[in-house]
């Protein structure tokens, strides 16, 4: 009974922690704020995301200016203009980081039930405003006219369904502090159960190796998983929606790739002093025999 409850726990911690680190992840870097912006910023400084970026801001200044008639003819150029310079001016990066806060706060409204999710869910957005805003104060200063801004310019990154399911999965990920918790308490109650507490502490070492795999290896699909995806949907989104999608997801991996890594190796150390601490106590027993 020992050892079949020793097994049981052992398990229970694997599925528990297999499920609370990427949780945890998940948690950091899309549902918090601070964690969201500082995984998606270098996206704003990324030459062909800015390539689209201006051409769609190009098209959205022009239509949303709502300038006189008479002006429009004259202005419209300078407002293309301007949009196709705007990542150079010294207002961009702040104004890409509120571009960013919005869409958030779009995507993560602080007073939803993520969990259940909601009856009609809007698609994920991305809202350009801000940058929008600073293309068309800049035309302002140089003609010396207020030139109005809208105060949302709505790019759909993603569909409501999927927006749906971002909401779901970021309620379970906020559930890892429980999780952890449970797969730790699971671990000690296993070693605690163990015959052989060394074999135990191998079998969690080379379980938690198995983790860090299986998480290096999905995030090197993510990007082949992303494409297969938009291709079986038919690819609705526009071309600076898929451009962020395919950089948010390439930046997820370049952040997620060191920390696979560090799993792997923390599992490996287990497994190590496991088998280490099972060769030495069964020395010992021969010495004594």
């Amino acid at each position: 009974m020992r050892t079949f409850g020793a097994a049981f726990f052992t398990l229970v911690a694997l599925v528990l922690a297999g499920i609370a680190l990427p949780g945890a992840w998940i948690d950091r870097n899309f549902v918090q704020l601070d964690g969201f912006v500082e995984l998606a910023g270098p996206l704003g400084s990324d030459p062909e995301f800015q390539a689209q970026l201006t051409s769609a801001l190009a098209s959205e200044a022009t239509a949303n200016a709502g300038l006189p008639e008479a002006l429009t003819g004259i202005v419209e150029p300078l407002i293309a203009e301007a949009a196709g310079n705007v990542v150079g001016l010294p207002g961009y990066p702040a104004a890409w980081n509120d571009t960013l806060q919005r869409s958030h706060e779009l995507s993560f409204p602080a007073d939803a039930d993520l969990f259940n999710g909601v009856d009609s869910p809007e698609p994920v957005r991305l809202d350009l405003a801000p940058v929008l805003a600073l293309a068309l104060q800049e035309v302002g200063t140089r003609l010396g006219v207020d030139v109005p801004a809208p105060e949302q310019t709505l790019v759909e990154v993603a569909s409501p369904e999927r927006q749906s399911t971002v909401g779901q999965l970021a309620a379970v990920a906020g559930l890892w502090p429980i999780l952890g918790a449970g797969a730790v308490v699971s671990a000690l109650s296993a070693l605690g159960l163990a015959r052989r507490r060394s074999t135990t502490l191998a079998f969690l070492g080379l379980g938690t190796a198995a983790l860090g795999v299986l998480y290096w290896a999905g995030v090197r699909a993510a990007p082949e998983i992303l494409e297969r995806v938009r291709a079986e949907r038919g690819a609705s989104e526009g071309s600076i929606s898929a451009l962020f999608q395919d950089g948010l997801v390439a930046r997820a991996a370049e952040v997620s790739e060191p920390l696979c890594l560090a799993v792997i190796g923390v599992g490996m150390v287990l497994l190590l002093v496991g088998v280490a601490s099972r060769l030495i106590s069964g020395g010992r027993r021969t010495t004594v025999a």
